[in-house]
């Protein structure tokens, strides 16, 4: 039976109102009731709950961390979300959630059936800042404001069959977060009244799990598909295939604006557009006016950029824990949960058991899956389960009229595997904190990588994974909120790759439906070890900021006072391959970091099989630290990093992928599986590092009326105080090197990709001394050509003194 939830008019009783209604009346002596007299009640073995209200308003809504300082003593910090308010802007829903809890037992079990249905609303929060505990409380600059508004009911349904946690039980768990929006608004600069918004456009969860659900000494609570064979899992935290399964759905959700006949590619049985199941839509809006009855509305805002997943992912597990990180005794101490050192403040550094970042108490989160493709097992209907679709991945603009492109056929790096491509989010730790400096892990091949030919010149030292957070003078750190992310991997190629068209083209730009599933060609783009730290608080900013018109591509600057932004420090490495964990200096080749072309074609040496023939830039191992902030001004997204560095060593390389069987050398020759771990595919190596100020803007112009492109401009100036800029080309076979060093100068870049119905296309264009100016020159001080093991041989130098350098790669894959 369905139950519909719609606008009525009657008489509820609030809990404060029931207690008053039960004061009054007589007092009687109370009698035990049983199953059967309950049931003459409300005829089930349960409760059901519904609230119901006309608006809701808070001061405020904290949550509290014990966070750790340099002087070594435990600080507790609050995140406070001040003036919620909680408004009903449903014309077909009242405010209100109905909890449903019903039990009943089977085989001597007991199961458990719990409903929640919160109705649509909009929940604003004035400002969010954190503060500590303090007798004289001090507290950080606010975000800004924040909003969640919803259109349709959230759901969270969960069925068990024995108790409300079992880790040898099947349990069904479904979460329908649907077409929500979520706003944060930034103070306009200069009127009180507007506000510039980073919008999360129609985000969706729709989630639906079977699986365990259980609570573990050491990880917490957990939702995993696997069922029997625990104390294996526990123990490796792996999965382990086993007699029982379960899977995770993410199923698409019908837009919001019930778009029918949209020229979609995806349209639900109906034929109205949809998003996907999980769906991460970013748009942005400028100039919005606070002062009007609803201020949040998404009239005149433009699309960004869109990902998404969709389709069932099997073999994986959620995990929430807590986390302690306190209990070392000094700096040089380490625990598990010790991931980003000790605090600091100025220049001291912290020791003892109450000085780790991360203190006493937080949030720690992870997750895996593995991805499935047509034809695996996993998606049949079974007894047990419901057929399924094949997991696809999602890239395009955001909001109306605008193409996309869609990863399907995923797979492992290795050719002909019977694994499965997966994605395994690793430990993501959120804090907030009190300190300057978060660590980072370091990278073995940058930390050994030759740079030049001076002896113990390498790309990386270990300076250079101290990241710090803030500029400030002095010794007072604003409070931050940490997020940190150890050992993330996504290994996985598309084999199959198509272009989209989102609701609002025109006939003449919709693609079918059908378009593209045949296609025999992909994008590689696997991810191997990344880690992350990000920081963020509420500051302020005064500078320039870039605008770029689109119809000329030239880029101005604007300048903003005091304008309300968010502090930012980001820190960001990958691993280019695996190596063995006994021994750092050994490749093994089976995971990697890479950006690659797939031809997916039929490989007529090997019938049935794909050709598995690719080219990019592969094993990238990467370091990208930055500090500064992000605003969003102007109606762009700009990000100011005055401290910014980048680090790269990678291969370009073409050939077959480990373990296929080669078209055209021969009709026995295959491809070794550890071949993206030698060099026999390499043209030549690249490694970079560059130090400089960055101001960059992403421009919200991926409609198709406005060139379907996503777009960053930006400046870059690499200043002469700071040593070691380079690039470098190297030879794959004997090492040799030639150096362009000794880099300084200001580079203003105007670069985007472009999606058109049947192509993509990467443009790229550089403007040397854009202010023309003597200290913008861009100059390569010294041009070294490096033999083997040996010394750098000057060649001379370059100096570009202006001008612009333009570039463009189409691409038109084959149908």
């Amino acid at each position: 039976m369905t139950r519909k939830i719609g606008k009525h008019q009657g008489f509820v009783l609030n809990a404060l109102s029931a207690s008053i209604f039960l004061l009054n009346g007589s007092a009687y002596a109370l009698q035990a009731m049983d199953d059967q007299d309950l049931r003459r009640v409300d005829g089930q073995d349960g409760v059901d709950i519904v609230t119901s209200y006309s608006q809701a308003d808070i001061d405020q809504v904290y949550w509290q961390d014990q966070a750790g300082t340099s002087a070594g003593t435990a600080k507790a910090l609050r995140a406070y979300a001040n003036g919620v308010k909680i408004r009903d802007t449903s014309a077909t829903y009242d405010l209100g959630t109905e909890l449903k809890f019903n039990t009943g037992t089977n085989a001597g079990l007991a199961g458990v059936d719990l409903q929640i249905i919160s109705n649509p609303s909009t929940i604003s929060i004035d400002s969010f800042n954190i503060c500590d505990t303090a007798a004289t409380q001090v507290c950080g600059s606010s975000i800004g404001r924040l909003a969640l508004q919803t259109g349709s009911p959230l759901t969270i349904a969960l069925r068990t069959t024995d108790g409300l946690f079992s880790d040898s039980s099947q349990a069904y768990l479904n979460l329908g977060i649907n077409n929500a929006n979520i706003y944060l608004g930034q103070n306009h600069p200069t009127n009180a009244n507007l506000n510039n918004q980073l919008i999360l456009k129609n985000f969706n969860f729709s989630f639906t799990g079977k699986g365990s659900v259980f609570v573990d000494d050491s990880g917490g609570l957990k939702l995993q598909t696997n069922v029997g064979n625990m104390a294996t899992v526990k123990a490796s935290n792996t999965q382990t295939p086993n007699t029982t399964y379960g899977y995770v759905d993410f199923t698409r959700v019908r837009d919001a604006d019930n778009l029918l006949s949209s020229n979609s590619t995806f349209v639900d049985s109906s034929g109205y557009a949809t998003n996907a199941g999980l769906n991460l839509e970013f748009m942005l809006k400028k100039d919005n006016d606070m002062t009007v009855a609803s201020p949040y509305t998404l009239t005149n805002a433009k699309g960004l950029i869109r990902v998404g997943a969709n389709g069932r992912i099997v073999n994986g597990f959620l995990q929430v824990r807590g986390t302690d990180a306190t209990g070392v005794a000094a700096p040089s101490g380490s625990t598990l949960n010790n991931v980003l050192g000790f605090a600091t403040s100025g220049s001291t550094t912290g020791s003892g058991a109450n000085a780790t970042v991360l203190g006493s108490t937080g949030i720690a989160f992870r997750m895996r899956g593995e991805f499935t493709k047509v034809g695996d097992s996993m998606l049949t209907a079974t007894s047990g389960n419901p057929a399924g679709d094949a997991t696809t991945l999602e890239i395009g603009g955001a909001g109306l009229n605008t193409f996309g492109f869609e990863f399907g056929n995923l797979t492992p790096l290795i050719s002909g595997s019977t694994e499965r491509a997966y994605f395994d989010s690793g430990s993501i730790f959120v804090n907030l904190a009190d300190t300057k400096n978060l660590l980072m892990p370091e990278n073995y091949t940058m930390q050994n990588s030759r740079f030049g030919g001076t002896a113990g010149n390498f790309l990386t030292s270990s300076a250079d994974y101290n990241q710090q957070i803030h500029t400030n003078a002095g010794s007072v750190n604003p409070y931050s909120l940490i997020l940190a992310i150890r050992g993330m991997d996504f290994q996985a190629l598309s084999k199959r790759g198509r272009f989209t068209s989102s609701a609002g083209v025109s006939a003449a730009n919709a693609i079918a439906p059908t378009d593209g599933l045949n296609n025999k060609w992909g994008l590689g783009l696997p991810i191997y070890n990344m880690n992350a730290n990000l920081a963020t608080y509420g500051t302020t900013f005064t500078g320039s900021t870039l605008v770029l018109n689109n119809s000329t591509g030239v880029i101005s600057t604007v300048n903003v006072t005091n304008s309300q932004r968010l502090g930012f420090s980001l820190a960001l490495s990958t691993e280019g391959v695996d190596k063995s964990a006994s021994d750092p200096t050994v490749k093994l080749g089976t995971k990697t970091t890479s950006i690659m072309l797939i031809d997916g074609g039929d490989n007529p040496n090997n019938p049935g099989q794909p050709i598995d023939y690719y080219m990019g830039l592969r094993n990238i191992d990467m370091l990208l630290k930055g500090t500064g902030s992000i605003g969003v001004e102007n109606g762009n997204l700009n990000v100011r990093l005055p401290n910014l560095l980048i680090v790269m060593a990678a291969e370009v390389a073409a050939g077959y992928l480990p373990g296929a069987k080669a078209k055209t050398m021969g009709s026995t020759y295959v491809a070794p599986t550890d071949n993206f771990a030698k060099n026999t595919d390499v043209l030549f190596g690249v490694k970079l590092r560059l130090q400089g100020d960055m101001n960059l803007a992403l421009v919200p112009n991926n409609a198709v009326s406005d060139g379907t492109k996503f777009a960053v401009i930006g400046d870059l100036e690499i200043l002469p105080t700071v040593t070691g800029n380079t690039v470098q080309i190297s030879d794959p076979i004997d090492g040799s090197i030639l150096g362009l060093d000794n880099l300084v100068g200001k580079i203003r870049f105007n670069n985007s990709i472009g999606l058109a119905k049947d192509n993509v296309s990467f443009n790229a264009s550089f403007n040397f001394n854009p202010d023309s100016t003597i200290a913008g020159v861009f100059r390569a001080k010294d041009v070294n050509l490096y033999p083997p093991g040996g010394a750098g041989q000057r060649l001379g130098e370059i100096a570009i003194t202006g001008g612009t350098l333009s570039s463009s790669l189409k691409i038109t894959p084959r149908n």
